[in-house]
């Protein structure tokens, strides 16, 4: 996928949760389209590697850390 196309899935997603959250304000709420659902999909996943790794840095970083004290 593009670096174009992320950043325009991302600004759909944050268009389409202001409306998910209009919707549910006015007690209508509809059924998201497969577009909405793989959109949403693919910023979670992205955002769950993204804390893995971070995770794993902060993990490799302690035991570095650990090992140098012994």
């Amino acid at each position: 996928m593009e670096i174009t196309n992320t950043l325009n899935a991302e600004k759909d997603q944050q268009q389409q949760l202001s409306l998910v959250e209009f919707q549910a304000a006015e007690g209508s709420f509809r059924q998201p389209t497969a577009a909405e659902v793989s959109i949403l999909t693919f910023c979670k996943l992205r955002y769950a590697r993204s804390r893995a790794q971070e995770l794993s840095n902060e993990f490799a970083r302690l035991l570095n850390r650990g090992s140098s004290l012994e």
